[in-house]
């Protein structure tokens, strides 16, 4: 049996190992010292007819286990789980199971979307490891739309969201409208399986100080795309912390005290459009400014919010497994998206430049 990380996400640790029990623990890498984040995936191969439980130190599970899957793309909860322990029993044909903290969202699902729907991709910069970090743009026109998912690497069912969010605007997009689309934000993150939340010095979110400039490629990109043309609406996707309380719904986090009626009507307008298929989302469950974990910060969504002339602009959170009642799953995340995007779609018809800011 080999227990390996080499796969793009890949993040363990084997602490020890007896008889058919191993001990394992996600690596931190350059994770700030403190910050005791959760994110895990690795590999098992030629274990075929043999049962194991692999055990962690802390409690790196959910409600359903882990996610399991036998190519990166299609992934299901094992199911049943002990508090820091699961056990699995290897098929005779299982030659290779990737298990991991939730549902990795691997970058060639993206490409493979981006080519079916007639997306070019092309080079928005270098990553400081030297990779070619993919976006591409679609429509042309006044209104400026930025799209992105991943600013923190681990934060995988931001992607999902995002990929139904273009699914459903490219049905029918709006006119005078300009996408910009980074799906990748921490790129090398990513692809070697870093937690990214809390990366030292600071974290991708945490690049958008305004009177100093980025330290990473992709924001800095960013932010020189917004100082040229502007930006009307920017929406970045996420997954908010592991597990438990609010960390197990949907929700749109308000920033700053201006511009809340904005967001409660994006809210609303999206609540309406929640499909029965979709992972559910209520506007209960948004998280306003200066609660819980919501303080001051130099995040996108702040940058954003705060650009003259903006309408809207928020981070989406989205959970890693949700409730018994309302878990996660791909298909679910994928529908949001695109119940996301009708809920944007109407806004713009029905409520652009027609809120008055709120200055509660």
């Amino acid at each position: 049996m080999i227990i390996h990380k080499n796969f793009v996400g890949g993040n363990i640790k084997i602490v020890s190992q007896d008889e058919n029990t191993v001990y394992v623990e996600n690596e931190m890498r350059d994770t700030n010292k403190g910050v005791d984040w959760f994110y895990w995936a690795f590999c098992v191969e030629g274990a075929q007819g043999q049962t194991v439980t692999f055990r962690f130190q802390k409690n790196r599970l959910g409600y359903f286990g882990p996610a399991v899957s036998h190519d990166l793309k299609t992934w299901k909860w094992l199911g049943s789980c002990g508090e820091n322990e699961f056990t699995y029993t290897f098929g005779i044909n299982e030659t290779k199971v990737y298990f991991a903290h939730d549902m990795l969202y691997h970058p060639d699902r993206f490409f493979a979307f981006a080519a079916e729907k007639g997306l070019t991709l092309q080079e928005f910069c270098k990553s400081k490891r030297g990779r070619p970090v993919p976006y591409f743009t679609i429509g042309k026109g006044k209104r400026k739309v930025i799209l992105s998912a991943r600013h923190h690497a681990c934060e995988a069912t931001g992607n999902y969201v995002l990929e139904g969010v273009l699914d459903e605007w490219l049905k029918a997009p709006i006119a005078d409208t300009e996408i910009l689309c980074v799906p990748f934000v921490d790129l090398d993150g990513v692809l070697d399986g870093d937690q990214g939340k809390e990366r030292a010095p600071f974290d991708y979110n945490r690049d958008y100080r305004m009177e100093e400039p980025s330290i990473y490629p992709e924001t800095a990109k960013i932010r020189e795309y917004v100082e040229k043309n502007g930006c009307q609406y920017g929406f970045d996707f996420h997954s908010p912390w592991h597990i438990g309380g609010s960390n197990d719904h949907a929700f749109i986090v308000h920033k700053l005290f201006t511009k809340t009626d904005r967001l409660r009507a994006f809210g609303s307008l999206l609540e309406e459009e929640i499909t029965p298929t979709s992972f559910a989302y209520q506007t209960k469950d948004d998280l306003p400014f200066m609660e819980e974990w919501n303080l001051p910060s130099t995040c996108f969504n702040t940058y954003m919010i705060s650009w003259k002339g903006n309408e809207v602009a928020f981070s989406f959170e989205t959970s890693y497994y949700g409730t018994p009642e309302n878990p996660i799953s791909q298909d679910n995340m994928i529908e949001l998206g695109r119940c996301f995007a009708r809920a944007f779609k109407r806004y713009v018809q029905e409520k652009e430049g027609r809120i008055p800011l709120s200055q509660a």
